[in-house]
């Protein structure tokens, strides 16, 4: 990395060198049967280099890329893109690794996979399953011409449940994703069997407004919109409407919202952005009062506010190595006014419980509008869940629902957004919301 980063200096008047050497396996199981072993190990790396206030970057499989300096020049004559400060504070030691994980051969994760599958089948022996358990080992280094090199090692093991329907279609279904081996409770199990149970009881609904739970891996949906309105440039852009509202009540005071880079064998935990900037520990809402917003480097010297460790090399469909740095979360979690979740649920005398959506990347989601396809969800009565909810929809906004937050629960799920996984929540109460039926 070295070498590379002196002829990048050579040629321009500062430089980035970006390494990420990345293994991943993955077992799957379906209905008893060994379905599918996968497996990917590469390495990527990345040359960002400025010149005369303009940046241009390269990509490519080897540092010994003889092509990577040129080819960023030619980038930076022609993007004409503007120079990037490159940072060079020291990061603290943070818990992204786990040798249990990494130590995992492909049999013990086949073992794994046929042994939760085989605890399904003794809890319900008619029902088919499907069960996936995926291993990624990450080393990511960075060195740059303000000083900064450092290196960290980063594990996850995640695990995906779900039952299979008479026609073959997918039930109800459970994930795990952390950097240490999640626990797999006989609770989730149950829960799980029951849901997909519940299915067979098919509820079609007329347009009408009622309290919403949404479970804590389905409420990624929303945050999503969250994050697009603590984003730092879209602020800066008036795409937004946080605006000058950093100090305001906006959402209900029984939430709290932050997002921990630094959390231990957290989902997205890193030592440093993409960019180099350290990870940190950013409270954004507390008790419903807008405290932050996700900014790098740039956005955080022009909003005032120090850079929060949300560089990555991400978009709402990919993370790969050509990925621009942009803010997007590391570990947000949702905290607040807690109560268990059968409490929750007890205390309502009509309402809906959503475990599943789709069409979560729709609509203005950085003005915080959403209209969601119900994909698995299942109707209270008088605190007892009566059957899965057919073809409805919900809608609204972000702004309108958080300020009428009634509960959060209390276990913990990682929270999906479309194709990623973007931290951890519990199950959240809404007092009323808009639901579309027939």
């Amino acid at each position: 990395m070295r070498e590379l980063l002196n002829k990048a200096l050579a040629a321009g008047d500062g430089a980035e060198v970006y390494k990420r050497d990345i293994h991943s396996t993955s077992v799957s199981v379906k209905l008893g049967k060994l379905k599918d072993i996968s497996g990917e190990k590469k390495r990527e790396v990345s040359l960002r280099l400025t010149r005369d206030g303009l940046m241009g970057t390269s990509v490519s499989t080897s540092l010994e890329d003889d092509t990577l300096v040129d080819r960023a020049l030619i980038a930076l004559e022609n993007q004409k893109s503007d120079a990037v400060e490159f940072p060079s504070e020291p990061p603290r030691m943070v818990f992204s690794f786990s040798p249990e994980v990494d130590q995992l051969s492909t049999e013990g994760l086949t073992e794994m996979a046929f042994s939760l599958s085989l605890r399904l089948k003794e809890k319900a022996p008619d029902i088919p399953t499907g069960v996936r358990v995926q291993k990624n080992i990450k080393r990511i280094s960075l060195l740059n011409s303000a000083g900064f090199n450092e290196t960290y090692d980063y594990s996850n093991l995640s695990i995906s449940l779900n039952t299979l329907t008479e026609k073959g279609f997918m039930g109800s279904s459970k994930e795990y994703s952390s950097g240490k081996v999640p626990e797999v409770s006989d609770r989730d199990l149950d829960q799980l069997i029951q849901r997909h149970r519940l299915g067979n009881t098919a509820i079609h609904m007329e347009n009408e407004k009622m309290p919403v739970i949404f479970s804590g891996n389905v409420m990624g949906a929303l945050m999503l919109r969250v994050l697009g309105g603590v984003h730092g440039g879209n602020v800066l852009k008036g795409t937004s409407p946080l605006k000058d509202q950093i100090g305001k009540k906006l959402f209900s005071e029984k939430i709290t919202i932050r997002d921990d880079g630094k959390m231990a064998f957290g989902v997205n935990t890193c030592l440093f952005d993409d960019e180099g900037t350290p990870a940190k520990n950013t409270v954004l809402y507390e008790k419903g009062v807008l405290k932050n917003y996700l900014v790098n480097i740039e956005q955080g010297n022009k909003l005032n506010q120090a850079p929060t460790g949300n560089a990555l090399k991400r978009t709402l469909f990919s993370k790969e190595i050509e990925d621009t740095p942009s803010i997007f979360d590391t570990n947000l979690v949702i905290e607040g006014d807690h109560q268990e979740d059968a409490l929750i649920i007890k205390g309502i005398k009509r309402g809906l419980l959503i475990t599943g959506v789709m069409g979560a990347h729709t609509g203005n989601i950085n003005r915080g509008d959403f209209s969601l396809n119900i994909s698995s969800g299942y109707l209270i009565e008088n605190g007892e869940l009566k059957g899965q909810v057919k073809g409805a929809m919900i809608a609204g906004n972000i702004y309108d629902m958080f300020k009428n937050v009634e509960a959060v629960g209390t276990h913990y799920e990682v929270m999906r957004s479309i194709f990623y996984h973007m931290g951890y929540s519990p199950m959240v109460l809404f007092k009323e919301a808009s639901i579309v039926g027939k």
